[in-house]
């Protein structure tokens, strides 16, 4: 049976969860607000179901030679807009809504709970798009998806390298199951995420209705995270909504087993990988139109014969062809700070306004930040400016990779 004694051999996928035929595996929250596996040891049966379907148990060693990688930017300019990046994941859904397919992606329900939400049809896709940085709760996901397959309807997932290869795991390989995974840096505690929602709701007095970490409004190069509230009032650049996501890029709230990611050196199982292709300019500047680009990897005939669809609806740029199904850089794209454990006994002893004072204190640069963006958004030469900023913040990123893996 799953025993999780070491937590960072736990990706919180769910499939041990989703195959136990007895039912006795339920997902539950640790203290840093990450869910994991427990089992009711007096009806598990011990047919180690759970074990052989647990990604951390059995990871996938094909490595191919077939990946193409290109450079993606939907022509619609509304879904690129409220992408991430160039909103291929849109235009997937898309085609293959048109052939009765069922979509599962991540989105907020109700009370901003970062989530798998099911979609049908493309205005609820709309939710859908953007980064979040937050672990989803899958809920029964996995469960409806093989139902979905059962009934011989096609099926999309979007979510991380851990989740789609527990996906995998679980359904097998299925001709109308299509899987997008991601170029991931980890997820943050949802219980933080739920914390850091409350404490600006109460600030605002109205709640807050939805988050975009990257927004574009500045442009694509500079980071933004905007806050939506239902009083209709909306904000960015400032201290408030930039704390969580500062947290997160200085790795504290991050589930243990994304310090030591097992998904970036293993092969890919998915139709499509889909990054941020934020060095786009050095490949190609006809593309760097500071309103964001996708890297696409294609790895599957199946992810071939829809990207044949889908061309005529995108601008497309080929990198690669013949690469190998391994995609996402090194190993190791930061350590475990050592600081962690001190700040997470911090967050269940304190609120949280207390907690990010801490943490993420009030500082003049954030201030002069959030003054000169808006102001250096209305200059006529402000993507000059926004583009060197996003070259000097990458190669800060790259050097810091590079010393975690000497």
């Amino acid at each position: 049976m799953i025993q999780i004694s070491d937590k960072t051999k736990c990706c919180g996928c769910t499939a041990c969860a989703s195959v136990c035929p007895k039912k006795c595996i339920t997902m539950q929250y640790d203290e840093e607000g990450f869910l994991y596996p427990v089992v009711n040891v007096e009806q598990c049966v011990n047919c180690r179901l759970c074990e052989k379907v647990c990604p951390e148990e059995k990871l996938s060693d094909v490595v191919t030679d077939t990946s193409e990688c290109y450079a993606i930017q939907n022509l619609n300019k509304n879904k690129r807009m409220t992408s991430t990046a160039g909103g291929a994941f849109s235009l997937i859904a898309d085609y293959l809504l048109e052939e009765d397919a069922v979509v599962f992606a991540v989105g907020y329900d109700n009370n901003m709970v970062v989530c798998h939400k099911m979609a049908t049809d493309s205005t609820a896709l709309e939710k859908m798009r953007g980064s979040k940085y937050v672990q989803s709760n899958l809920g029964d996901t996995f469960s409806k998806i093989k139902d979905l397959l059962k009934e011989n309807r096609k099926v999309l997932f979007v979510g991380t390298p851990c989740q789609t290869h527990g996906l995998f795991n679980y359904i097998g390989k299925n001709d109308n199951l299509y899987i997008i995974d991601l170029l991931c840096l980890g997820v943050s505690s949802p219980k933080l995420f739920a914390e850091w929602i409350d404490y600006l709701s109460k600030k605002y007095r109205s709640a807050v209705i939805n988050v975009q970490f990257r927004n574009k409004h500045y442009g694509y190069s500079v980071p933004n995270v905007r806050v939506s509230l239902e009083d209709g009032k909306e904000f960015d650049q400032r201290y408030d909504s930039r704390v969580h996501a500062n947290l997160f890029f200085q790795h504290l709230n991050v589930r243990p087993s994304c310090y030591v990611c097992e998904y970036r050196e293993r092969p890919r199982i998915s139709d499509f990988t889909v990054g941020d292709f934020n060095n786009i300019g050095s490949v190609n500047s006809n593309f760097d139109d500071d309103f964001g680009t996708t890297k696409l990897w294609v790895h599957t005939p199946k992810g071939k014969d829809i990207l044949e669809h889908i061309q005529c609806n995108c601008k497309w740029y080929l990198i690669e062809t013949n690469g190998t199904n391994i995609v996402g850089g090194q190993k190791k794209m930061y350590k475990m700070p050592e600081n962690r454990e001190s700040f997470f006994r911090d967050a269940q002893n304190m609120e949280y306004s207390q907690l990010v004072r801490k943490w993420e204190p009030y500082n003049m640069k954030g201030f002069v930040a959030g003054i000169a963006r808006p102001i250096v958004n209305l200059l006529p030469f402000k993507s000059y400016i926004f583009k060197a900023l996003r070259k000097r913040k990458i190669k800060k990123f790259q050097k810091r990779v590079e010393e975690v893996n000497l």
